[in-house]
């Protein structure tokens, strides 16, 4: 994902978040558009979201925050669907 760099996701344009700061992330599938994931980044009490192109996109995003937080997670981006 060339959004991500090191441990900073950006949004070209709009904005910059350092993955370390992320404390959770929630996602759900777009109704309007299928197979594309709006991913909430949850920061303190501010969130900031970012529209994963796919679900393999949105695995990226996640191991790259695992990462970020000093762990790694090894899944699936089967497992991200329901």
């Amino acid at each position: 994902m060339k959004e991500i760099i090191d441990k900073y996701l950006i949004k070209q344009t709009s904005y910059i978040v350092d993955l370390s700061s992320v404390d959770f992330i929630t996602w759900n599938e777009n109704e309007r558009d299928m197979g594309k994931f709006l991913a909430k980044l949850h920061i303190g009490t501010k969130e900031t979201r970012f529209m994963c192109q796919s679900s393999s996109n949105l695995k990226e995003l996640l191991e790259a925050w695992t990462t970020a937080k000093g762990a790694r997670i090894d899944i699936e981006a089967t497992e991200l669907i329901w």
